[in-house]
């Protein structure tokens, strides 16, 4: 096959000069989108995190010229902003005590530290999601009377045993702890995760019985030192989610 001998013409000037201002206009219009958005949040002195406002420049151009004439026809609009590089609201790991017919306990740790990534990255996808509990609704001045002749309803809140521990109990409705507007509860999503993961780690290890227990603590933030640290800031709670038997 043989290659053509005459040079492929060169653009003309203009072309180069117009293709060349398209592309140093068109990233200069997505930098100022991007500039154009709210940063943050920043902590405050007042021990509150607030977004901070774009430079005003940045924001008149897009929102008046850049955004609806130029970026949504060309459907365009996101803003480059990502949640990916801000932590989570609680640092969370969990163990698993498994149990089998002889008695004999085996712990173990999620994430494990010796998984390959992808499977770490789904047990830590899991931890996260075994947090934040949801406040116990106001119970009121109401006395629930047995039905038919049964037991009193329960309903199921954490109940503390020192300030680093706490265990999932099943309390009587009229129980006088009930009426503390600081109680909590596990979310029904966190819930349902524990009692299918413990119930999948039996049946792998053969054992009769597991217990989950989440090892939290809340992710200290530069807001929480403008102001007297909060009880627990630095202290890791350990939550019992009680025990699962295999049947």
């Amino acid at each position: 096959m043989s290659l053509p001998t005459n040079p492929p013409r060169p653009l003309p000037l203009w072309l180069s000069v117009a293709g060349s201002v398209f592309a140093v206009g068109h990233l200069l219009v997505i930098g100022i989108y991007a500039l154009a958005q709210t940063s943050g949040p920043w902590p405050t002195p007042y021990g509150t995190a607030f977004p901070a406002d774009p430079p005003r420049f940045a924001s008149a151009i897009t929102m008046q010229y850049t955004y609806p004439y130029y970026l949504e026809p060309l459907r365009m609009t996101h803003n480059y902003h990502f949640a990916s590089n801000r932590s989570t609201d609680f640092a969370v790991y969990f163990e698993v005590q498994l149990k089998n017919e002889l008695g004999d306990v085996r712990t173990l740790k999620f994430p494990n530290e010796k998984a390959n990534f992808w499977v770490r990255h789904r047990q830590e996808v899991l931890a996260q999601n075994l947090v934040p509990d949801q406040r116990l609704p106001p119970r009121g001045n109401r006395r629930l009377d047995p039905v038919d002749g049964n037991q009193t309803p329960t309903v199921e809140v954490w109940v503390r045993e020192g300030e680093s521990t706490q265990r999932l109990k099943h309390l009587d409705e009229n129980d006088p702890k009930l009426l503390d507007p600081q109680v909590d509860q596990p979310s029904p999503w966190s819930k349902a995760l524990a009692q299918s993961y413990v119930r999948y780690l039996c049946r792998e290890h053969k054992a009769v019985s597991a217990t989950l227990i989440r090892c939290s603590r809340p992710t200290v933030t530069p807001t929480d030192f403008y102001l007297q640290p909060r009880p627990g800031l630095f202290g890791e709670l350990k939550s019992f989610f009680g025990e699962y038997r295999r049947e």
